[in-house]
C-alpha cells in the first residue's frame, strides 16, 4: 500500500514538473508588489493573490518580509485546503537565479503566509510535512517560516506557483488541470545620495519599485536628475503580460533651489518626453521634501517600446524644472501607492470665488488605464493655504468609477485637493490593495488643465493606433 502510494505521489510531482510541456502557462504580472491573476482550475474561475510586504525592504533596514498566496473565487471566498508548488528566482540583468526550488505546500485555510527573514545563505523551511503529501504544512494561521536570500536586495522577483490540489489534503488535480501562475513582483531598491548645489548638500532619496538604480547623476549647471534600470524591452514580453508597472519615486529636499521649491516639471523615459498622469508631483505629504512619481504602466511601455532601439536593456529617468513653473490646476492626479488615477474636471471650467462648482471624479485603474467598473468607495478634502478644511467628505461612493460633487471656493487662491481612496467593490470582500491618497492642486481663478487631459488622451489614442499596427 504505501510502495502504491510513494508511486502515485512520485508520478504527481513528475507530472508538475513537466507543466511547460503539459499545458499552457498564465499570462503574468511584473513589477508590483501585489497582484491577482486570473485562471481556471477545473472549469472553476479563480484568482490567484500574491503579495509581498512589505513593499519597500533596503539593507539598512533589513527585517522579516512576508509573501502572502491566496487561492480564491467567486465573492472572493478562499479555496481551503489548498496545495501549492512553488518555485521562487531572482531575476538579474543576464536571466534569473533560483533561490528557492519546487517545494511543496500545504495550507488548510487556503491562505500562504511565508514569513522570509532574510539572510545569506541557502534556503531554510522551518515547518514539517504533513504525511499524504510530504508538503510543508503551514501552522492553523497558514504561516511558514523561511530564512535565505529571498527578498534580501531590491529589484524583480519572480514567483511561479502550481496550484496541484484543492478542497481536500487529498484533492490534487489531474495534470492536464494543474495551473501555473507566474508573477514578477518587486522589491523597492532605496537610493540616497547627496547633491551638490551652489556650496551646500542636498541629500536625494529614489525609491524604484522595479529594479535597482543605477548611474544616478545631478547636472548642476541645469539642474537635471537622471539615472537607470535594468529592463527587458522585448516587445512580445510586454505584450503577454497581464500588468507590467514601473513606478519610480524621488524625494528632493524643498531647500534644493529653483527644483524642491517648484511645481512644474519636464520629464523623460529614455529621452522620451512624459506628460499628464504619468508624472505625479507632489509637494503637500512632506513638510521638508518634494517627491515626484513617475508612473508607467503597460501601454505606455508598448508605445515606447516601439522606439527603442535593439539591444537596449535599460530604462532611463529624468526631470529637471519645467520653463513655466507656475501653479495649475491638477487635471489628473495618482494614489501614493501608484494603484488608482483620479480624472478631475470642473464645471464651469473657468472657476471663481464664492460660485458653486461641480467636481466630476473619474477613477481610473493605474495598471490597465481602464475605468473602475466598480465602486469606489473615498473620502474628499479640499484644504486651503492656511491649511483650513474647505470641505471635508468621508466615506462618499463613486457608482462604477464615477462620481460627482458641489464645492464653492471662498477666495481667490491655490486650495490643496485629496481624494483618499478607502476600498473598492470586490464581491462580499471589499479590495483594499489598490488604497491611496491622491494629491494636487486647484488655482482659482484658472481655466484647469484641460489642455493636458486632452494631450494625455492624445497619447492614449496613440498607444492604441501603434498596438493596431503592429497586429497587421
Amino acid at each position: 500500500m504505501e510502495a502504491g502510494k510513494r508511486r502515485f505521489l512520485a508520478l504527481a510531482f513528475a507530472a508538475v514538473l513537466l507543466l511547460p510541456v503539459l499545458v499552457s502557462q498564465n499570462a503574468f504580472a511584473d513589477g508590483l508588489f501585489q497582484e491577482n491573476i486570473q485562471g481556471n482550475i477545473a472549469g472553476r474561475d479563480v484568482n490567484l493573490f500574491v503579495k509581498v510586504n512589505p513593499p519597500i525592504l533596503t539593507t539598512q533596514t533589513q527585517q522579516d518580509a512576508f509573501v502572502q498566496v491566496r487561492l480564491f473565487e467567486g465573492n472572493n471566498e478562499t479555496i481551503k485546503f489548498t496545495t501549492f508548488i512553488i518555485e521562487i528566482s531572482k531575476v538579474t540583468g543576464s536571466g534569473e537565479d533560483v533561490l528557492m526550488s519546487s517545494d511543496a505546500f500545504h495550507t488548510e485555510s487556503g491562505i500562504l503566509t511565508l514569513k522570509v527573514e532574510p539572510q545569506e545563505g541557502p534556503v531554510q523551511v522551518l515547518a514539517t510535512k504533513e504525511d499524504f503529501l510530504n508538503a510543508y504544512k503551514a501552522d492553523p494561521g497558514g504561516t511558514i517560516n523561511i530564512k535565505g536570500p529571498i527578498l534580501l536586495d531590491g529589484g524583480l522577483y519572480h514567483f511561479r506557483v502550481d496550484v496541484i490540489g484543492v478542497d481536500s489534503i487529498r484533492g490534487l488535480l489531474p495534470p492536464s488541470q494543474v495551473r501555473t501562475f507566474d508573477t514578477y513582483l518587486s522589491v523597492g531598491d532605496v537610493v540616497t545620495q547627496d547633491v551638490q548645489y551652489q556650496g551646500e548638500t542636498y541629500p536625494t532619496t529614489i525609491i524604484s519599485y522595479y529594479d535597482e538604480v543605477q548611474d544616478f547623476a545631478f547636472d548642476q549647471d541645469t539642474t537635471a536628475f537622471s539615472w537607470s534600470m535594468p529592463f527587458n524591452w522585448d516587445v512580445e514580453r510586454i505584450e503577454s503580460a497581464q500588468n507590467m508597472f514601473v513606478h519610480e519615486e524621488i524625494k528632493v529636499p524643498k531647500s534644493l533651489p529653483g527644483v524642491g521649491d517648484v511645481n512644474a516639471f519636464e520629464a523623460t523615459v529614455n529621452d522620451m518626453p512624459i506628460i499628464g498622469r504619468m508624472l505625479a508631483v507632489d509637494p503637500f505629504s512632506s513638510e521638508t521634501e518634494l517627491i515626484l512619481h513617475f508612473l508607467i504602466n503597460k501601454n505606455d511601455i508598448l508605445a515606447m517600446a516601439d522606439q527603442i532601439p535593439d539591444g537596449t536593456s535599460e530604462m532611463t529617468f529624468s526631470f529637471a524644472p519645467a520653463s513655466d513653473d507656475g501653479d495649475h490646476t491638477s487635471g489628473e492626479i495618482a494614489t501614493d501607492t501608484g494603484g488608482i488615477h483620479v480624472k478631475l474636471n470642473w464645471d464651469p471650467s473657468q472657476m471663481s470665488a464664492g460660485e458653486e462648482e461641480t467636481l466630476n471624479l473619474e477613477f481610473v485603474d493605474a495598471f490597465s488605464g481602464d475605468m473602475v467598473e466598480s465602486d469606489v468607495t473615498y473620502d474628499l478634502r479640499i484644504i486651503d493655504g492656511e491649511g483650513g478644511e474647505v470641505l471635508a467628505l468621508a466615506n462618499q461612493v463613486a457608482e462604477r468609477g464615477i462620481d460627482s460633487q458641489q464645492i464653492t471656493f471662498p477666495a481667490d487662491e491655490n486650495y490643496r485637493i485629496e481624494v483618499e481612496v478607502k476600498a473598492i467593490a470586490f464581491g462580499q470582500t471589499p479590495d483594499l490593495t489598490r488604497n491611496g491618497i491622491a494629491r494636487g492642486i486647484v488655482v482659482v481663478p484658472e481655466f484647469p488643465a484641460g489642455a493636458m487631459l486632452a494631450i494625455a488622451g492624445l497619447l492614449g489614442a496613440t498607444v492604441a493606433a501603434s498596438r493596431l499596427i503592429r497586429k497587421k
